[in-house]
């Protein structure tokens, strides 16, 4: 049984039998802008989802091995934190039903991905999506002590990725023009909509796991494959 959150804030508990789609041999279930999945390995299906500036948090019991994955596509916001497309009501309600599954954060563990600036727009990079999307992440585990043991962020291509049982990620970085094309388009909306996301504030004591003048940092935790 996998749990869908949709982008409505409504719980799915979805039946193995209904995931048919395989990627790299694991049966797949593609998590969408907006929404998270939460599984156990035993299930034996695998999340994949596309990002852009949207991040993925992703985290792992190490003891129960249940894994979950969101992709949300902003940090948050003032107005209305009820929305799966924020941050931190998405993570929030992600953790929630894995603890009631039974994880415990002391033996949790956390990777992060996306945050791309697809656009490639002429501005302080402090203020792209892709970017306060990173922070928001980064520092939500680190307030929350969860121990980020890597992350795949940043760049200027978007990320198909897939995370398979005992927390094996797999990324790949799209190449390919009219793929980046069809996450600019959805780029071009989100820019309208962070103007109404307050900055993120940034923890002096912060965990610092990328250098913002790299495009892109591989941690060696991650398996970086094609798929």
């Amino acid at each position: 049984m996998i749990i869908i959150g949709h982008k409505d804030g409504s719980i799915e508990k979805a039946s193995n039998a209904r995931f048919t789609q395989k990627t790299k041999g694991y049966l797949t279930h593609t998590v969408i802008g907006g929404e998270f999945a939460v599984g156990k390995d035993d299930d034996n299906i695998a999340f994949k989802t596309l990002l852009g500036s949207c991040v993925a948090i992703m985290f792992y019991d190490k003891n129960i091995k249940i894994k979950g994955m969101n992709h949300f596509l902003l940090p948050k916001t003032d107005n209305s934190n009820d929305d799966m497309k924020y941050g931190l009501y998405s993570v929030e309600a992600m953790l929630n039903e894995m603890y009631k599954l039974g994880c415990s954060k002391s033996s949790m563990v956390a990777k992060i991905s996306g945050g791309a600036d697809i656009m490639q727009l002429k501005f302080s990079s402090s203020n792209s999506i892709g970017f306060r999307n990173v922070e928001f992440a980064k520092d939500f585990c680190h307030s929350e002590g969860f121990k980020l043991i890597s992350e795949h962020t940043r760049g200027e291509h978007g990320r198909l990725i897939l995370l398979a049982d005992e927390f094996q990620t797999f990324i790949k970085v799209t190449q390919k023009s009219e793929t980046d094309s069809k996450i600019v388009q959805e780029e071009v909306n989100l820019q309208k909509e962070i103007q109404k996301a307050p900055v993120i504030k940034e923890y002096a004591n912060g965990i610092d796991l990328f250098d913002v003048d790299k495009k892109i940092i591989i941690e060696p935790q991650m398996e970086i494959e094609l798929f």
